[in-house]
């Protein structure tokens, strides 16, 4: 069974680094039923992440499924 996390990429900090804010819980077995989530709570979500971050804004937000998500942070 696939699980989907909502992941925020923050807006680049001075150096032109992007970092990744990942919400790990709740998660969510269909792609369908975390979109709806992100669609319902997006103010909390971005807000979350923008204190988390000192003020950074957020770019955008994924649903992605966590094997692909390890895949690309591990780089393998």
């Amino acid at each position: 069974m696939k699980t989907f996390l909502i992941v925020l990429v923050m807006l680049a900090s001075a150096d032109g680094t992007e970092d990744l804010y990942i919400v790990e819980n709740p998660s969510f077995t269909s792609p369908n039923q975390c979109v709806a989530y992100v669609q319902e709570n997006d103010n909390m979500l971005v807000g979350r992440a923008t204190l988390e971050y000192n003020g950074r804004g957020v770019q955008d937000i994924y649903c992605v499924d966590q094997k692909k998500l390890a895949t690309l942070l591990t780089g393998v």
